[in-house]
């Protein structure tokens, strides 16, 4: 199955891939800050909103993103991380868990690394890529692995795909493992067990993938299953048409068991 999802998938494009991946919540409901802020405090931002998308009050794209662009945009520029944090601590008093999303969003804000990254140039963030993710989980005491940390890093991925910044190595960081990562990997009959059994499938599909696709990442791989995770194989037809690539969705939808 590993060489026959590559297969399907090696026939995107790599223009379409950027597509895709611009079709992820956090970038259009992100984007304009990039601007705004200027990279640094834009890299905080996507990390610390990142850090905490977790046990949501409703689907990510309608409940968190719009919502914390919605606080950002009655804000001011953050003149420090600990600004920021008086900026997001708003949202994050009124959703789910928020003693514990509070906590963490003052651990990393209050971080030597957040202050680092405050004043950081897209090709410095590129070049010590896996550097931050090492210490972000350490700043944040979980293992580099865990799902809040992957999916962070993802966010910080983006904002250098934001700022046109692609010579930055993704492949040593797992896919985030979510619901639909999870549901789409056992519709394609992959035994999953656990959220390892998903992260090794991935891990597998992206090797092959990249031996024809060598400018394909973690990044893209995770934004198109997530999309397309809980589609019915007719909206995965469709979903794929609109992106001008119908047979590519024909394909996939042939893999999919239900």
């Amino acid at each position: 199955m590993i060489e026959e999802v590559a297969s399907v998938l090696a026939q995107i494009p790599v223009e379409v891939w950027r597509k895709v991946t611009e079709k992820e919540p956090e970038w259009i409901h992100m984007l304009e800050f990039l601007e705004k802020y200027g990279f640094g405090r834009f890299a905080v931002l996507m990390l610390a909103a990142g850090l905490n998308d977790f046990q949501l009050k409703g689907k990510v794209e309608v409940a968190y993103w719009p919502k914390i662009r919605e606080i950002l945009e009655g804000s001011g520029v953050p003149d420090s991380p600990k600004d920021l944090e008086r900026i997001l601590s708003a949202f994050y008093r009124n959703e789910r868990l928020p003693e514990l999303k509070l906590r963490r969003l003052n651990r990393f804000l209050s971080s030597r690394l957040a202050r680092k990254l405050w004043s950081t140039t897209p090709d410095e963030v590129a070049k010590d890529f896996l550097k931050i993710w090492h210490k972000l989980a350490d700043t944040m005491r979980q293992g580099r692995d865990a799902k809040t940390i992957t999916f962070a890093m993802k966010c910080l991925g983006i904002a250098l795909l934001m700022a046109r910044k692609t010579d930055f190595s993704f492949e040593s960081i797992p896919i985030p493992v979510d619901y639909r990562v999870r549901e789409f990997t056992k519709r394609l009959g992959v035994k999953v067990r656990d959220d390892e059994d998903a992260r090794e499938f991935w891990n597998d599909v992206l090797k092959e993938l990249r031996k024809s696709r060598p400018e394909v990442n973690m990044i893209h791989l995770d934004s198109l299953v997530w999309q397309i995770g809980v589609l019915s194989k007719p909206e995965i037809v469709s979903y794929f048409e609109n992106l001008g690539l119908r047979e590519v969705g024909e394909r996939i939808a042939e893999l999919v068991r239900w």
